[in-house]
């Protein structure tokens, strides 16, 4: 029996906490919530979080499509403040407001039914927070540990620094934009599977993660696919702003 088998077992759940899908405001996938559901679904995940860009995709509708699938559906947004990213788990519609770093502190007071974690915070790109995360540090729950990684090269190590050195819970999670990447990193929780526990089991570190290093080959397959969405997301910007 594999160590998944057993923590089912045990009635952990598993969680997949950062996912995108169609309409997605910043990159142009393919995919649907419901296609999403259906996929996480199939690899028994038992929890999914939809952290669209910008913007909550959650419905009643679909809520309802998760359950008929096992699934409990929470909302959540990757939203941005200076363009680095912030994942907000049970996300209140408000948190599309959040611009600021003060935006962001008066939601976690108002707001303390959901968890704000910094995901892939310490790679390359102006969308990871860095030092800002250090400057913040009291305002996030959780840090995330990003599926992208190889034996070689793992920017996660510093943010596992991080979460040990302010005593911060680490979630692995897919970041999916493809369907592939659903199955690459994702978190088991020792918790009911209702939205007030897994809040609670992940602030009191009750989580098990599973992440494994990509080979070059696969890691280069991703990043090649995500090139392609940048460009045909500039390519349609372009287009928008001649019919505009």
């Amino acid at each position: 029996m594999n160590k998944n088998s057993e923590l089912i077992k045990r009635r952990s759940i598993k969680c997949q906490f950062h996912a995108h899908c169609s309409p997605d405001p910043m990159d142009p996938i393919k995919y649907d919530a419901q296609d999403l559901i259906k996929a996480a679904a199939k690899l028994n995940y038992d929890v999914l979080t939809i952290t669209c860009h910008n913007k909550i995709i959650f419905s009643k509708k679909l809520e309802k499509y998760a359950h008929k699938k096992g699934l409990l559906l929470i909302p959540g947004i990757e939203t941005e403040i200076n363009k680095k990213h912030i994942l907000i788990i049970n996300a209140d519609k408000s948190a599309e407001e959040i611009h600021t770093f003060e935006d962001l502190k008066k939601y976690k007071t108002d707001h303390p039914e959901s968890l704000i974690v910094a995901p892939h915070p310490f790679f390359p790109g102006i969308n990871s927070l860095k030092k800002d995360l250090i400057k913040n540090i009291d305002l996030f729950d959780a840090i995330e540990y990003s599926f992208c990684y190889t034996k070689l090269k793992n920017y996660n190590l510093k943010a596992e620094a991080v979460a040990k050195k302010y005593s911060k819970p680490i979630i692995a999670t897919s970041d999916c934009h493809f369907l592939q990447q659903l199955p690459l990193s994702f978190a088991m929780l020792d918790s009911h599977k209702d939205i007030p526990s897994i809040i609670n089991a992940i602030k009191k570190n009750k989580i098990k993660n599973y992440h494994f290093p990509l080979s070059i080959f696969k890691l280069t397959a991703i990043l090649s696919k995500m090139f392609m969405m940048q460009i045909k997301k500039i390519n349609y910007r372009k287009t928008s702003k001649k019919i505009a």
